[in-house]
This record gives C-alpha cells, sequence and structure tokens, in this order.
C-alpha cells in the first residue's frame, strides 16, 4: 500500500469539489485557494492513474473488464442518476436545474455518454477520458479489435478525448513509473525544478503539468501511515458535484459569507458521501457504485 498515494488522491479530490461551488469570489486569497489550486488536483489525479497502470494495472491480463468494472459501470450510473433526477424535477415539478443541456437527445449523447463534452456531472469527464486510455491501451497492447466497436463511433460522431491534457499527464505518470528506477530522485527533482522555471516564463498556461508531476514525485514513495481511502475518494468524485448542485439553495440561505460558503458546499458534499460511502461497507450490492472498491 502506497499511503503516499492515497494521501495524494483524497487532496486531488477534495480540491476538485472546490471546483464545483457556488461563489462570487473573484480575486485575493481566497480566490486562488478556491479557483486557482483546485484544477491541480485533476492534473495530480491523471499523473497517480499512469503510473498506477505501469506499477500494477498493465500486468493484470483481464486489465479491460477490469476496467469496465471499476471506469465505465460507475460513471455511467453516477450520470444516469443524474439525469433521472433533473428529469423527475424538470417534468414534475417545472424546474429547470439544467444549464448546459436540453432535455432531448443530448441528455443522452452529452449528459451521459459524453460525446463532445462533459456529462451531465461536470467532474466524471476524467472517468469517461481515461476509460477511453484503457480502450485504447486493449486495442493496440492485446490487439483486441472488438475496442473498434466502441473507438470508431465515438470519433464519427464524438471526441476521442474530452481533455487532452489528461491523456498527456497519464502518459507522464506512466513514463515516470517507466523510469523511476533509472534516475536518481534528486536529479529527477532538479530537473523537474528547472522544468517548472522555464515553463513559467514561456508557457504559463501549461505550468500544472510539471507541478503536477512535481508533486506526486514528492509523495509517492513517502513512507507514512494513512487510511485507504480509494472507495472514498472515488465515490466523491463521482457525486460530489449533483450533492453541491441540490443543496446550495438551502445553504445559501443559511451562510452567507462568501468563504464560509464555499467550505460549507465541499463539508456537505463530503457528509453526503460518506454517508454513501457507509452504506455501501454496509450493504454489499452499493459496491457497483464504486466498481467494487
Amino acid at each position: 500500500m502506497r499511503y503516499g498515494i492515497e494521501f495524494l488522491r483524497i487532496v486531488a479530490v477534495i480540491l476538485i469539489a472546490f471546483t464545483h461551488t457556488r461563489n462570487t469570489l473573484d480575486e485575493g486569497f481566497f480566490y486562488t485557494l478556491f479557483e486557482v489550486l483546485p484544477p491541480y488536483g485533476t492534473a495530480v489525479l491523471s499523473v497517480i492513474s499512469g503510473f498506477l497502470y505501469w506499477d500494477v494495472s498493465r500486468r493484470h491480463k483481464t486489465l479491460f473488464p477490469s476496467k469496465v468494472k471499476s471506469l465505465a459501470i460507475p460513471y455511467l450510473i453516477a450520470n444516469s442518476m443524474v439525469i433521472i433526477v433533473v428529469c423527475v424535477v424538470y417534468y414534475f415539478f417545472g424546474l429547470n436545474p439544467l444549464n448546459r443541456l436540453d432535455f432531448d437527445y443530448t441528455l443522452i449523447t452529452e449528459g451521459l455518454l459524453s460525446l463532445n463534452s462533459a456529462p451531465v456531472s461536470p467532474p466524471t469527464y476524467f472517468v469517461r477520458d481515461i476509460f477511453m486510455l484503457f480502450v485504447l491501451i486493449e486495442l493496440v497492447k492485446n490487439k483486441n479489435y472488438w475496442m473498434l466497436l466502441i473507438l470508431i463511433p465515438v470519433v464519427i460522431w464524438g471526441k476521442l478525448f474530452i481533455r487532452l491534457d489528461v491523456v498527456f499527464l497519464f502518459v507522464l505518470g506512466l513514463t515516470y513509473g517507466a523510469y523511476r528506477n533509472s534516475i536518481s530522485k534528486i536529479n529527477l527533482l532538479i530537473v523537474n525544478l528547472l522544468l517548472i522555471a522555464f515553463v513559467a516564463v514561456w508557457f504559463s498556461p501549461f505550468l500544472k503539468f510539471p507541478i503536477a508531476l512535481l508533486i506526486f514525485v514528492l509523495f509517492v514513495d513517502v513512507d507514512f501511515k494513512f487510511y485507504k481511502t480509494g472507495r472514498y475518494s472515488y465515490l466523491l468524485h463521482l457525486y460530489h458535484s449533483p450533492i453541491i448542485v441540490a443543496t446550495f439553495p438551502l445553504l445559501n440561505k443559511v451562510v452567507t459569507h462568501p468563504v464560509l460558503s464555499v467550505v460549507s458546499q465541499v463539508l456537505v458534499a463530503m457528509l453526503a458521501v460518506y454517508f454513501l460511502f457507509f452504506l455501501s461497507k454496509k450493504i454489499s450490492v452499493l459496491k457497483i457504485l464504486s466498481g467494487g472498491r
């Protein structure tokens, strides 16, 4: 058990939760804390996914079926549940909770399948893109041409990946996993810091790439005890956004301070997901929500 990865995983998902809070902050320390830093969460998760593929899962003979179970099914369930709820609210109560999608076929093509844009639960695009990476891996590595039945329709009617930075950072984590024993950690850290300085001056929009790698390198081999966070962090990733959307109207009436409002939105989402996590431990069938984790 790499506790450094467990720690990074839960911190990254909590950061991602902050990106989906409602707030009016547009400058200052708390704007940086709540808006500028949180996108690094997805970047770090992408590096972790690439590293774990190389270090662990590439050796599994049944890798693709396991990814269907751990990625595709939880993704489809999470977004299907949101679609069902918004349809009930729309058709029975006359309220429209959607701000990007219409109540037509795009609820399936975009809201669920995410052919061209983020799904109805936006942060789960990451799960979708990681799954598509494993579809490609299964095609290229194992020459499983059945994968073309997934890839061809997606390429014809949509985008193979919603965010290419997820792919790049996955490859970065994979590359680190492949060569980590060939390069001393000190030299790697020096190169990484020089790369950060170079990117900061010449390519600042891409600064999160080397920073995400640096954060991962610093924590991946740290020897300390921590909780196994895989199931909880995954459930938080999948469900924090709809929980925040559903509870914000009430919270907004109770908590008016802009900073406390943001913190309360994340805490409520974390508590609600913990309840779901607790139920999934007690009711075995609910493990499907987190892919059996």
